[in-house]
């Protein structure tokens, strides 16, 4: 095991193509390319979007000139990571927003949010991921109905305690009914990136846990699909 932690464990969904994609965004596509009983290996051939699946965003997501996938710094992957267990208030309303309140609760309980970590917003909807209608869960005309963190606590966190990147197990780190994507806005606006569809964070700590997120750096990138991996103490 890495020094100073007890196990390593996967925070990613496995990229397929029945995976829930963001409305307009290209599917994911696996086909053969190679076989071994003809080419003498086994090959995929794999399309898909930049944030398809569990994926990480750089600022050049929402960011014009800032900083591509391929611009970012080897320790922009590798964060200590806090995570908020909001199941119970997502489990009473799926609009549910993450507010300051909610992480001075969670810092009387924990302690406080360390400079420079990942806050992951464990909503519980990572449940839903084999059902892309009910991850998505957009209503008849169309707005999706899923939790997130709010500008006001995003800009507090950014501001007060220097985080590193958001994180989530939902679609977006902005409420799927948020179409204006101020989370998005404000934590890119800097050298920052986000975390979305993740999965498994019931298995990190609330603190003291790190993540190690991997993917593809795509010159000129907004992000890539990723391995996260979680590392519990």
């Amino acid at each position: 095991m890495p020094f100073g932690f007890s196990r390593v464990v996967f925070l990613s969904h496995v990229l397929d193509t029945f995976n829930p994609v963001f409305p307009g965004d290209p599917p994911v596509e696996i086909t053969p390319a190679a076989r071994i009983g003809h080419e003498g290996y086994h090959l995929h051939r794999v399309s898909f979007g930049e944030q398809a699946g569990t994926h990480w965003a750089a600022p050049a997501h929402f960011l014009t000139g800032g900083a591509a996938a391929d611009e970012l710094d080897p320790a922009d992957f590798f964060r200590p990571a806090v995570v908020v267990d909001v199941r119970a208030r997502v489990g009473e309303d799926p609009d549910f927003v993450l507010g300051p309140g909610d992480v001075a609760r969670w810092e009387a309980a924990f302690g406080r949010i360390p400079a420079g970590c990942a806050v992951l917003m464990w909503t519980g909807f990572a449940d839903r991921w084999r059902d892309p209608a009910a991850y998505l869960n957009a209503d008849e005309s169309g707005r999706l109905h899923y939790p997130g963190f709010g500008p006001e606590v995003t800009r507090w966190l950014i501001e007060q305690r220097a985080i590193a990147a958001l994180g989530i197990d939902t679609m977006g780190i902005d409420p799927g009914a948020d179409t204006s994507f101020p989370a998005n806005r404000l934590l890119l606006a800097d050298h920052r990136i986000h975390l979305e569809n993740l999965t498994g964070l019931g298995q990190l700590p609330s603190a003291g846990g790190w993540v190690v997120v991997g993917g593809l750096r795509i010159r000129g990138g907004s992000g890539s699909p990723a391995t996260v991996f979680g590392l519990v103490p």
